[in-house]
């Protein structure tokens, strides 16, 4: 009895493996947004990318849920990130998924409160640009104008606090649907 107490402090039921799966899907196709332009990108980016992490901590409802979406992306886009500025950047997801379990944690409910899912969503745009320009300046060598470094943080900041707030919203109303099944 007690092996199965413990067990279930970090343990996901078949339905929220298949739901972490299809959240997982759901961050790895809003890569394709980064298609339309690196202007476009970082607006339309962080708005899905905030939309999806708030919906998949209020769907499934669990702690560890962003930890778990951060560590499968990072593996994921570590394997696949060679093609874009290089496998190290991969890291940022990870990082930002660790803060943003944090935060939430600090709820009473995990993903339920706006104002921590809005404050969450601002850290996680803020540290993903920081640490994505970071990496990729030191290792890959890449440069850019000020004025750019700072469109390439502000904007996403933005971007992920306003995916936040619509997230919170889309995302009692999808877990309502869910689970009236």
């Amino acid at each position: 009895m007690n092996n199965d107490l413990n067990r279930n402090k970090f343990y996901f039921s078949n339905k929220e493996i298949t739901l972490l799966a299809a959240f997982f899907v759901l961050l790895l196709a809003d890569n394709f947004i980064w298609t339309l332009g690196p202007m476009v990108g970082n607006v339309i980016y962080g708005v899905v990318e905030g939309v999806i992490l708030i919906v998949a901590a209020i769907v499934v409802g669990k702690k560890y849920t962003m930890v778990t979406l951060g560590f499968v992306r990072t593996l994921a886009e570590f394997i696949i990130a060679g093609a874009f500025v290089g496998s190290l950047t991969a890291f940022s997801y990870i990082i930002c998924a660790i803060i943003l379990e944090v935060i939430l944690l600090t709820s009473d409910s995990y993903g339920e409160s706006l104002k921590t899912n809005i404050i969450g969503t601002a850290i996680y745009g803020i540290v993903s640009r920081i640490v994505f320009l970071g990496i990729s300046m030191i290792f890959y060598g890449m440069v850019l104008p000020n004025s750019l470094l700072a469109f390439m943080v502000i904007v996403p900041t933005i971007s992920f606090t306003i995916g936040g707030l619509i997230g919170t919203s889309f995302g009692k109303r999808v877990k309502t649907i869910l689970f009236s099944i």
